[in-house]
């Protein structure tokens, strides 16, 4: 049999080792609680900034987008094929004007 001094010892070291971890316990806990109110306040930010508060889907609204761009692209394709067009247009132009004038020249050359 223990001795009854010894037997209180260990019950006295027993007793402050679970009030220490029943202290450590408490901590964790209060630390876990700060946490996940910390947790609790980002998905809040998080759900009002990814809130639908109108009244058509975001899915919806995307689509539009970019069938509106796709219809910017188009017309930004034709005009720059009319550019072209116009650009092939003037140099024809100008090398009529440019052999008219050396016509014109040879012409007033002879006739002097």
């Amino acid at each position: 049999m223990i001795d009854p001094n010894v037997q209180v010892s260990l019950i006295t070291a027993g007793g402050a080792v679970a009030v220490a971890g029943l202290g450590l316990l408490v901590e964790y806990m209060r630390r876990q609680v700060n946490a996940m109110s910390e947790v609790r306040e980002n998905v809040q930010v998080a759900r009002d900034h990814v809130a639908n508060t109108h009244t058509t889907n975001l899915r919806d609204d995307l689509d539009s987008v970019a069938a509106q761009l796709n219809r910017v692209l188009e017309l930004q394709e034709l005009h720059g094929r009319e550019l072209g067009a116009l650009r092939e247009d003037m140099a024809h132009e100008r090398r009529e004007r440019l052999a008219v004038a050396s016509r014109l020249d040879d012409h007033m050359a002879a006739t002097t």
